[in-house]
């Protein structure tokens, strides 16, 4: 338990160090604060990894509370990494991984899970359930945290602050359409989840499982993001409004996991 400990302690001083020298590339461009922050954290995606094989090889597979903290941070790292080699914009990159950060220091504030419901709920259509809906999860936080960005640079740009921050930015355009195709993707990998989950549910509880308020909002959620597809697809919707639209919608992902770790949910694992 002490080194289970220590390691997860190691693995956020790393990722601060990390974000620290990217902190520190933002505010005056450096080569080698960029290399070290970019080698920091390939080693946080590196334990993350080893963290979670050691946790899920010991009850595969049972995903807790606590441990899907730990996978949406992982989650959010090796998008981080990816888009990395893709974009290679290291605003984006700080952007995505300070909320990878908190999620992940989130997990020592969060009690365990009661033993009857980590082994009530082994089984392969729920960790496949989990999975999915928080991946679903990690791509609506990016696309959110791309929508902030977008509303920053059309401010700056509105005001004609050309200062620093907006020659960071990337351009609005890359950054309204990679906002869009992290929603494309996340809804119907959430839709899947839901569908796959109300399965679960219904097979062990039967129809009892509509009084948890965590499905309507996990209905919610996925209906906010619905109506961002359709104005956007159909009425043409586009820049700030389809933004602040992004970022609404994301509040609802906020509450739905907090309503999942409260004490009337049956969803206090997920």
């Amino acid at each position: 338990m002490f080194a289970k400990g220590w390691f997860y302690d190691l693995i956020i001083y790393v990722y601060v160090l990390s974000l620290l020298f990217a902190f520190s590339d933002l505010l005056q461009p450096s080569r080698r604060s960029r290399r070290l922050a970019l080698l920091l954290l390939m080693t946080v995606w590196f334990f993350q990894t080893v963290f979670l094989t050691w946790i899920l090889s010991s009850r595969f597979p049972a995903l807790s509370g606590t441990d899907s903290l730990l996978f949406y941070s992982w989650v959010l790292v090796t998008l981080s990494l990816v888009m990395d080699r893709v974009y290679q914009n290291d605003f984006l990159i700080f952007s995505t991984n300070l909320p990878g950060l908190a999620f992940l220091a989130a997990h020592l504030y969060i009690a365990p899970e009661s033993a009857p419901l980590s082994k009530f709920l082994s089984s392969e259509l729920v960790f496949v359930h989990v999975t999915l809906a928080f991946l679903a999860y990690a791509l609506f936080s990016l696309s959110a945290v791309t929508a902030v960005l977008y509303l920053i640079g059309c401010k700056l740009l509105k005001r004609k602050r050309w200062n620093q921050t907006l020659r960071r930015l990337p351009s609005l355009g890359s950054l309204q359409h990679f906002s869009n195709r992290m929603v494309m993707v996340g809804v119907p990998l959430l839709l899947l989840a839901l569908v796959l989950g109300g399965v679960w549910a219904y097979k062990q509880i039967g129809g009892a499982f509509w009084y948890d308020p965590k499905i309507f909002c996990s209905i919610l959620v996925l209906c906010t993001y619905l109506v961002y597809l359709y104005q956007r697809a159909v009425r043409g919707w586009s820049g700030q409004r389809l933004a602040w639209w992004n970022f609404v919608s994301f509040i609802t992902v906020v509450i739905n996991y907090l309503i999942s770790n409260a004490g009337f949910s049956f969803h206090r694992w997920l």
